[in-house]
């Protein structure tokens, strides 16, 4: 199995390549962005950031919005599939267990 991560090449476009260049560059908007990004995550913030750190970043972020969205497609699908039947037992079992928390409160 090997140790070191793919290589990718990329063609970026005149607009994705401005938009790099304004993430790398110290004072921007999206600099700062990027920087509140890397500490909220607990990364390290290296300043300049490196450009292919820059697209790890946002590859990860499309990843994880590819991945809510693909939830909220399952979810909603799964709601659309539920059956009367299924609500009521839903229904019951809700019931059971707040009738079960409050006995245990008490």
């Amino acid at each position: 199995m090997p140790t070191t991560r793919p290589r990718v090449n990329l063609t970026l476009t005149e607009m994705e390549q401005r938009f790099l260049e304004e993430i790398v560059t110290e004072g921007t908007v999206e600099h700062e962005m990027y920087v509140d990004y890397r500490r909220r995550s607990g990364l390290d913030v290296v300043t300049p950031p490196a450009l292919a750190d820059v697209v790890h970043v946002l590859l990860e972020l499309g990843l994880q919005r590819l991945h809510e969205e693909a939830a909220e497609i399952s979810y909603a699908a799964e709601a659309a599939a539920e059956t009367e039947e299924d609500r009521a037992i839903s229904a019951q079992l809700h019931r059971n267990l707040a009738a079960s928390a409050t006995r245990n409160d008490g």
